[in-house]
């Protein structure tokens, strides 16, 4: 298109923008107004506005679908949530705690990976939990690769990050990360999942930091702090 035509084009849009009257003033233009159609061929101005308005319609029939289903799937994770904090209090051993949250997140939210370690450089487990202990170059390591300074992570992980959370042959492709502890420093809470896209950078991690607090506040029935 050259250079005048487009400036034309230009002044036409802009005319019609400032004098939205124009098409009542020259009603007759709108019954002899034939545009391109990649489909029909060519249709009126008020048969293409009428399908623009459909499509409109459409997509925020879309887009309110969408948001009803999130809405609902958020208040599921809630309730899930808010029922599994009271079953935590009676837990001794990280053993437990392990095998509860697991429980819940497999059979109501359907994710099948978890894992929980400790910082072994901040705590001392009970012996029979020693399975739940991280060396803390391991912890500092893993601190470093995935979350960057942040608190919570979401996303995908290498094949050395899987092992090191979920053991060797986890059917694990992305995880939500989180530090436990006021600086972060005593261990991880994880959650794996093998749809590589459904933990991914951008989620809401307001319910998973409060279970992390929560379950920070438990910790010292469990184990032991370094001085």
């Amino acid at each position: 298109m050259q250079l005048d035509e487009r400036l034309r084009e230009e002044q036409v849009v802009e005319y019609l923008q400032r004098h939205p009257e124009f098409f009542l003033r020259h009603q007759a233009l709108l019954d002899h107004l034939h545009i391109p159609h990649p489909v029909k061929g060519a249709v009126s101005l008020v048969a293409l506005q009428q399908e623009r308005q459909r499509e409109r319609i459409d997509t925020l029939d879309q887009e309110l679908r969408a948001l009803t289903s999130t809405a609902s799937r958020n208040e599921h994770i809630f309730r899930v949530y808010a029922d599994v904090y009271p079953e935590l209090f009676g837990c001794t051993t990280l053993r437990q705690l392990w095998k509860r949250l697991h429980q819940t997140f497999r059979e109501r939210l359907r994710i099948p990976a978890s894992a929980l370690w400790i910082n072994n450089g901040r705590i001392k487990a009970k012996r029979s939990d020693h399975g739940f202990v991280m060396p803390a170059a391991r912890c500092q390591q893993l601190t470093m690769q995935l979350m960057r300074g942040e608190r919570v992570y979401f996303g995908r992980l290498g094949e050395q990050e899987r092992q090191a959370l979920f053991g060797e042959g986890a059917l694990v492709h992305s995880i939500a990360l989180l530090r436990l502890g006021e600086q972060g420093d005593l261990g991880f809470l994880a959650f794996g999942h093998a749809n590589g896209e459904h933990y991914h950078a951008g989620m809401d991690s307001l319910l998973l930091e409060q279970l992390g607090r929560f379950i920070t506040l438990l910790l010292p029935n469990m184990v032991t702090f370094h001085d």
